[in-house]
Formats: structure tokens, C-alpha cells, sequence
């Protein structure tokens, strides 16, 4: 599966590498992990480890699909908001349910850039059993701050970006993200990722949303849901890393930054900025960005230094505890990754 790079490095430098991601795979804290290294052009690194599903033994393979978690939030939600909404137009003005509704004041780049002042979450899933429920009490929740006063970061800004832009397409985000990038709500076509045994649901999750909220808007949420193959999210980071996914004034305004707040964390439009959350280590290059997903997902990009890193990963399987060893991990690889490219 890996394929020769585009960036001249010498084939026993990027044979180090390889070694040197396969043997941090094969240590990986998740039972199943898939990683790949991408220049704007090619594919340099590309392999996936372990078991797909504990309960089963089955091993992961190149063709399984994985739960994207939030990074749905920047695949598949953020594009389509940047290709069709104002960014400086207030949600009530592109969204007619926020009218007269605290949230309808905030800007569009605000609810992208998690200032809209909404809180971090909420279990819509525990009291409403529709679609139109949850997406009714999202509209009604009540703000934490004024808009633009600082920065939490919300699910709930991008489930109502996720309503706005279908409403403005015509189209649900199960099509968007088919006809942008082929990655796919599910039910998805062919052999899934274990996730959690889920308390609430009773069994454990396997090709459908772990995310409770998006489960119980249908499996299509604008701030989870999406599935992938690591080829399919490989293709999807690097159309950022290219400046392809939109115009460059766009993805120019995506990855600067717009918002912080006083536990260091900065974020652009969608995506996250360094040292937010610790997404990235210590060699992070000025320029770089990324995102992260709850089941044990990572894109870092580095436009400055030509390369990019996913990682895909069911760190939750069985379980959700421990996320720091998910996190300590990544930062190994991409210091492991970044050392190659100084």
C-alpha cells in the first residue's frame, strides 16, 4: 500500500520512517490503527494494524470503514458551509429556525470557529426521540456567553450549521459527502470498525454512528456520522493540504486563526490550531492545522513543510477510558513523522 513519495527524500530516509510509524502501529494503545503520510501529490505512507473487532478477532483491513467521528465536522460540514454561506451573515439571516433565537445572532464564521457562544454539548439524545426534536431543542438552547466573547468548543454549532447548509442545497450531507469525497453515512457498503459497547443503545456499535446524538437524528449530523476508508480520508486531508477543496481565499480564512481562549486553545474554521488540546506536539510548524474525533481520529496538516498525517483508530473499543494514551500516541507519531521533515 505505500507508494513512492514525491519529495525527494532519499528512499533509505523514508525507509526509516516507514519503520519507524510500523513500529509505533504495532505499539499502538487501540486494537485497530491505520495511519497514512500524504504530500499534496502522493501518497507516501499507507497501512492499517490490529482487530477490527475484539469480539470477533477480525483484523483491519484496507477496505474497512471507519467512524469519523468529529472529523466529519471538517470532511464533510465545513466545505459545504464555506462553498454556500456568508461567513459574516448571522445564522438567523441564512437559517430562518433561528429567528428570534439567541443563536440566529451569531455569525457564521462564529458557530465555525466555536464563538458562538453555545456550550460544549448536550444529550439531546436522553429526552427526544426525532430528528426534528433534537435539531428543535439545538435551535432553543440557551447561549453561554455572548457571541464572540470566547471560545468553547460545541457539536452543537456544527449540527445546526449541518441543518442549514442541506436546507440551502436541497440535498442531505449523506449526498454532499457522496458526491464530494465519496465518504459516506451509514449504513456503509462492506466491513465496519468495532467501536463501543454502548450503554445507552445496549450492544456494541459496529457501522453505525457511535456518536448518541447524531444516532438519534438517523445516523446524519453535521457534527458526526460521516464513515471512510483510509484511502478515502487520505484523499480528503489531502485536498486541504493542496488548497483544492475550495477557493484559495477560503481555505485561506479556514486555517488562520479566529478565535482563543484561556486554556490555549485557538481554532480556525473548524479546524484546530496549535497547541490546542495537545492535537499536535512540540514541532508543529507555524502554519499547521488539524483536527480530532472522539472514537480515536487524527488529521494534522503541515502546508509550510508539504506533508500531512491521518490516523484512524477505534480507540474506544470496547471502552472510552484512557483517551490520554490515544493522545500521548499521536503526538509520538507525528514527532516521529515531523523528524523527517525538518
Amino acid at each position: 500500500m505505500t507508494q513512492p513519495g514525491s519529495m525527494h527524500r532519499p528512499h533509505d530516509e523514508q525507509d526509516t520512517m516507514h519503520d519507524e510509524i510500523r513500529r509505533l502501529m504495532a505499539a499502538a494503545p487501540m486494537p485497530a490503527v491505520a495511519v497514512s503520510v500524504f504530500d499534496p501529490a502522493t501518497t507516501r505512507f499507507s497501512e492499517v494494524a490490529g482487530t477490527a473487532d475484539g469480539t470477533t478477532g477480525r483484523p483491519a483491513g484496507p477496505h474497512d470503514w471507519w467512524d469519523l467521528a468529529s472529523v466529519t465536522k471538517t470532511l464533510v460540514t465545513l466545505p459545504e458551509v464555506l462553498a454556500r454561506l456568508d461567513l459574516d451573515s448571522p445564522l438567523a439571516d441564512v437559517w430562518s429556525p433561528t429567528r428570534d433565537q439567541p443563536v440566529g445572532r451569531a455569525t457564521v464564521a462564529q458557530l465555525l470557529s466555536h464563538q458562538a457562544g453555545l456550550p460544549a454539548v448536550r444529550q439531546f439524545f436522553r429526552t427526544a426521540t426525532t430528528r426534528d426534536e433534537i435539531v428543535a431543542q439545538a435551535v432553543a438552547t440557551p447561549l453561554v456567553r455572548a457571541p464572540g466573547s470566547g471560545a468553547e468548543y460545541s457539536d452543537l454549532g456544527f449540527l445546526l450549521l449541518g441543518e442549514a447548509v442541506q436546507d440551502h442545497a436541497g440535498l442531505s450531507l449523506a449526498e454532499l459527502a457522496r458526491r464530494r469525497s465519496g465518504l459516506r453515512y451509514g449504513p456503509v457498503p462492506g466491513a465496519a470498525v468495532a467501536t463501543e459497547i454502548c450503554a445507552w443503545r445496549g450492544r456494541l456499535i459496529v457501522g453505525e454512528v457511535h456518536d448518541e446524538n447524531a444516532y438519534a437524528m438517523g445516523g446524519v449530523a453535521g457534527h458526526a456520522g460521516a464513515f471512510g476508508t483510509l484511502a478515502q480520508v487520505t484523499a480528503a486531508a489531502q485536498a486541504w493540504l493542496a488548497g483544492t477543496v475550495l477557493p484559495s481565499r477560503l481555505h485561506r480564512a479556514a486555517s488562520r486563526c479566529w478565535a482563543e481562549n484561556a486554556a490555549d486553545e485557538r481554532f480556525g474554521l473548524g479546524w484546530w490550531l496549535p497547541p490546542t488540546r495537545g492535537i499536535c506536539g512540540p514541532s508543529a510548524g507555524a502554519d499547521a492545522y488539524g483536527c480530532s474525533g472522539f472514537v480515536g481520529n487524527r488529521i494534522w496538516l503541515e502546508p509550510a513543510r508539504g506533508y500531512g498525517v491521518v490516523v484512524l483508530s477505534n480507540r474506544v473499543h470496547p471502552s472510552r477510558e484512557h483517551p490520554e494514551r490515544f493522545r500521548d500516541w499521536c503526538v509520538a507519531l507525528l514527532e516521529a513523522v515531523a523528524a523527517h521533515h525538518r
